[in-house]
């Protein structure tokens, strides 16, 4: 179970938003003085969605590290260029 649980924050940890996400994000934001209201809207969720998902990747960050300190022996060390 606690290798399945290191796993599953792995996965959040590494995260990346979907290709065709952060470019629409990209997009909207370079574009952001002509935007219409509904795009406006859409950039507004898509940036709380990032900041979520960002959020989300250091907490799960935190959890790896004492995991890593609980049980040394159980969890591998975490690379850390693996998780940017």
């Amino acid at each position: 179970m606690l290798r399945e649980c290191v796993a599953a924050l792995r996965r959040l940890a590494t995260y990346r938003l979907p290709a065709g996400l952060d470019q629409r994000l990209l997009w909207l934001s370079e574009n952001k003085e002509t935007l219409s209201e509904q795009e406006r809207d859409e950039l507004l969720a898509l940036v709380d969605f990032a900041q979520d998902r960002t959020v989300d990747k250091l907490q799960a960050r935190a959890l790896l590290l004492k995991f890593e300190d609980a049980w040394p022996e159980s969890v591998s060390p975490i690379s850390y260029s693996r998780l940017d």
